[in-house]
This record gives C-alpha cells, structure tokens and sequence, in this order.
C-alpha cells in the first residue's frame, strides 16, 4: 500500500486500475531519407492534418466542455497556423539539409527556452503550448501516437495516470470505463480539473514525483476532494473507499430529487440557484424547470474557433435560442469576454506581457465599438423572447460602466431607426471580478441593476496569484479573508442601494462557502448544471439569522485561513453536510 498526496481537482471518490499513459517514442533523425522537397512537403502535411483535427475537436468541445477546452483549442491553433514560425523551420529543413522532425524540434527548443526566460508566467505557459503542438505534430509526422497505453486494460474500471493532459487528449479519451484521472502535473484550475468537473469524475493533479510510483494494472483508489492518491489498498481502506462511494450515490439521488424543488432557506428566504452555460452541450442539457435560470451565459464561444467576428443576424439567432430555450427564466447574457487566455487570431490582439492584466473584455467592446454594437443590438433584440439581462465583464471605472451604457443607448436608437423591436426596460448589470469594483461598488451601484460577483477573477487579481501557476496554488484560495471581506463590501454597498447581488465564480457552489454567502446577503448563485441539487440541499438547511451572525463573526474576527475553513467546515458538519 503506497499513500499519496497532490491537490484536489475534481470532487469525489473513485476505485479502478491503473492505466498508465506515457508519451510514444519519437525519433529526431538528422539526416533525410529521400529528398528536401519531401521534408518539407511532409511537415506541411502533417500542419493541415493536424490543424483540421483541432478544428474538429474545438466544435466537439464548443458541445461537450466549458469555454476554457475551446479557448485552449484555440490557442493551438494559432501556433499551427503560425506562418513565420513554420516558414523558418522550412529555411534551417533546406540550409542544414536535415529532417523537418529535427528541424521542427530544434526550432521548438529554441522557442521554449527563449519564452522560459521571460518573468511572466503567462509566457512559460504559453511555451508549453508551443511544445504540446510540435511534439504532436512530430508524431503526426512519424505516425506515432502522441501517448499510448503503458500497462493497462481500458476495457475495465480504470484511473488515467498522466504526466499531463493536453486538451486534444483529453477529448479524445474513451469516457465509457473512465472513472478517475490523476496527472503529475497541473493545478485545480488546470484543463484538465475542468474536463474532470464537466464529466463528474474525480481527478487529482500536480501529484508530483509520487506518480512515478503508480504501476500499470495495480488497484488505486482517489480521493478528488483531498487530493489523495491510494495504490495497492488494503481491505480497511477499500471498505471506507466503498462506504464513501456508495454515501456519494445516496446524495446525489438526495440531490436529483432537491432540483425539482426551489430553493429555499429554513425562515422562508429565496435564493436564486441558476446555471452557468455558453456550449450546446450544456445548452442541450438545460432543464428550466430544475433551476432558476442561466446566471452567465457566455458569448466568448461564438467568437472563438471561427475566421471572422459572428454577424448580428448569427448572433441574434444564439441568443434568442437560449432566451426561448429558458421558458421564460431569466438569462444574463455576459457581452464579450476575450482576450487574457481567450484570444483568435482574426481579432489581433496584441501579444503582451500581461494578457491578464492587459487588452481584454469590456476594454476591447468599448475600443471596438462597431463590434460591440452589433453584440448590444443582437442581445436586445432577443430580450423580446424573454427575460434577458445585460452583464458587462471586467469594469474597473465608473467611467467604463457609463461608456458602456452609452454604447447601449446608441444601439437601442439603431434600433429604432430600423423599426425593430426590443425591451426597453432590460435590466443591465456588472460583473465585479476586481478590487477596483469593489471598492467602487457604492459608486457604480446607482447605475447598475444588479452585481454578478466573478470569484474567479476576483481571488486571483485580489491575491495577487496567478491561478495557472503550479508552485502558488496555495494562495489561490477563495477562503482567503480578503476575498470574503470583499464580498462583503459588494453585499453592504449592495443593500444600500438596493441592487441584488449574485456569485457566477466556482466557489459559488463550494458547500463550506453555500453558509457564508447567504449570510453576506447573496441573493443568488449561479453554478454548473450538475451542481443545482448539491446547492439547493444546503441552501434548505440554512437559517438566515444565524448564517448572518457566523459570516459577521469570520468576516470581522478572522484573519487565518485553517481558522476561516476550521469554523466553516464545523458549521457545515453541525447542518449534516
């Protein structure tokens, strides 16, 4: 028996074999074969078939996943369609007279050590895309599988052990026995944690030098909630294993059954549980009847993976299917929201030090103005098919908010002049994912309708912690008590002027975090789709007297985090969950 420890990336327990997954073996011979001219030939070949398989897995992951598989896809295939990168790999091909698998790799190292030296690490992780795609592209080339089964039987229950997944690969993975994935690499908010999330199955990452101890065939058992790892269990640790499986099936049955039902505190109070969507898989999945509407509904989708922006008329249609597709439910549709880890090569965004902090979201619509104007004319113009909402991302002014609504006005008269119909009386709200909008919260609260608090966003700019850095996980956490306390600020400023406020972040429906919201004053939340039921049974549970005596008290007596999550976690046990 052999205990492992890495970090939680999806929640839940699962039992299986190993099946171990490891790179092929490719060869980088320096000398050629046949001629130059094939060389080069053969890179271009592999290029376009390689290209048009990422163009089919971004569609299949526009259906099947969240918006950060495609926006990764995408990103790929930037790099493949990279003429200037490929053009120098065709020159040093025909100058050393070498082999396009040597030359491309050459020119792969050469790329990575150079964005490895750069501070940002937006830039190493980009290098790691550069290197994904070449070696992919190098076993096209040799007709070598990318990663192939070590040891293992994926005919039965099985955990992937991986060095990493890189988004292709993950798609691709035959889902039928698929019961758990552990990587070596990674981090909770790592593509890999997302899929694992999307499919409902555990996952552990960052595992570190511990895998290399997993043996092909060996019985594991994870644990996605505390990043444990268990190889060749003995029989205790298989009977909790079971014993927590089969309590994890009684409460979802448990949950399946509190999705019918709206979700309501002890003392009566409503909250609000909606979805997050923006693919057509989870758009095919929607259940109007099990939520209270889609709390986000991103647009960035429509405009990703395509070779032009989307048309008012293709943007219409998105909108007034999803509007119609809600039965009468509330749908905030979020305006666009690119740039960051979010890009397509059309828009031409310019490469920078710090994407994150840089030319993305609400700073784009009001550069682009002609662009945002079709998106705020499609958008009202489907609010006649429903309850639509308006959420502008990223607003980090007053000036900004009131810009935008200005935007808007100049739309609804375009509108007008053409004769065609919208609501004039379209709420418009924001989301506050930054400490400069939260601060701001009782200056921009006159002008809003409502606030979407994006916990995402919010805890990495508050802490200062990039969320796709492996070796600062540890700050990234949204028990962290300047997080909450800003959360607090909104809610406060919030009341005052009477504005609802809702969280659309993951930790919308983290459980320990379900108590100190709706203490703060949250009025909705708004989750994945397979997280309704969980968040409305803990939502039951809650008086709202008491949640607000236990948030005023971590808010204002707390400073620790193991003291925040030691309070919270001893509440949510005293509730039973």
């Amino acid at each position: 028996m052999v205990e492992l420890k890495g970090l939680p990336g999806a929640p839940g327990v699962a039992a299986g074999r190993v099946l171990l997954l490891q790179p092929g073996r490719m060869q980088l011979p320096k000398e050629i074969s046949g001629t130059l001219s094939a060389e080069v030939e053969k890179l271009k070949k592999a290029r376009e078939v390689y290209r048009d398989r990422l163009k089919k897995l971004h569609s299949f992951a526009k259906e099947q996943q969240e918006e950060e598989n495609a926006a990764i896809l995408s990103s790929y295939l930037e790099i493949a369609d990279d003429a200037p990168f490929f053009e120098e790999v065709e020159s040093l091909i025909r100058r050393e007279k070498v082999s396009a698998a040597w030359a491309l790799d050459q020119k792969c190292r050469y790329t990575v050590e150079l964005f490895d030296k750069l501070p940002e690490e937006y830039m190493r992780q980009r290098a790691e895309d550069v290197d994904n795609v070449c070696r992919e592209l190098i076993c096209e080339m040799q007709g070598v599988k990318r990663l192939e089964h070590k040891v293992g039987d994926a005919g039965e229950d099985h955990i992937i052990f991986a060095e990493d997944l890189t988004p292709a690969e993950t798609i691709r993975l035959d889902k039928k026995k698929l019961r758990g994935l552990v990587t070596q690499k990674g981090g909770p908010t790592s593509h890999t944690s997302i899929l694992a999330k999307n499919l409902g199955i555990p996952a552990v990452v960052g595992l570190g030098e511990g895998f290399l101890k997993a043996k092909g065939k060996e019985p594991a058992l994870i644990d996605g909630d505390t990043g444990t790892v268990i190889l060749s269990p003995n029989s205790e640790q298989t009977r909790r294993f079971s014993e927590k499986i089969l309590y994890n099936k009684e409460r979802r049955e448990q949950y399946l059954s509190a999705e019918k039902r709206p979700a309501c505190t002890l003392d009566g109070r409503p909250i609000s549980v909606c979805v997050n969507t923006g693919s057509e898989e989870d758009l095919r999945d929607f259940k109007p009847e099990r939520c209270d509407g889609i709390g986000l509904y991103r647009t960035e989708l429509l405009y990703l993976g395509r070779d032009a922006f989307p048309s008012d008329e293709e943007q219409y249609e998105a909108y007034k299917k999803v509007t119609e597709q809600a039965g009468g439910k509330p749908v905030t549709i979020r305006t666009l929201d690119v740039g960051g880890d979010k890009t397509a090569g059309y828009m031409h965004l310019p490469e920078e030090q710090n994407p994150f902090l840089g030319y993305r979201a609400i700073r784009i619509s009001l550069d682009k103005k002609e662009v945002f104007l079709t998106q705020l004319r499609s958008i009202l113009r489907a609010s006649v098919h429903g309850k639509v909402q308006l959420m502008f991302p990223m607003i980090v002014t007053l000036e900004e908010l009131l810009q935008a609504k200005e935007l808007l006005s100049q739309a609804k008269e375009q509108l007008r002049e053409r004769g065609e119909k919208y609501n004039e009386e379209m709420p418009v709200g924001i989301m506050v994912e930054t400490p400069a909008a939260v601060l701001l919260c009782d200056r921009l609260s006159p002008h809003v309708d409502f606030f979407s608090i994006g916990t995402n966003d919010l805890i990495q700019y508050t802490t200062a912690t990039d969320r796709m850095n492996e070796r600062i996980q540890y700050l990234f956490d949204p028990f962290n008590i300047s997080v909450l306390r800003s959360v607090s600020l909104v809610c406060e400023a919030a009341q005052r002027h009477g504005v609802p406020v809702s969280i659309c972040g993951e930790s919308a429906s983290e459980p320990w975090l379900i108590p100190l919201w709706v203490g703060l004053g949250v009025s909705g939340l708004s989750v994945s789709p397979g997280l309704v039921g969980r968040t409305k049974t803990i939502i039951s549970r809650l008086d709202t007297s008491e949640m607000q005596r236990e948030a005023q008290h971590i808010v204002t007596s707390f400073g620790e985090l193991d003291r925040v999550k030691k309070q919270l976690r001893q509440l949510c046990e005293s509730l039973g969950f």
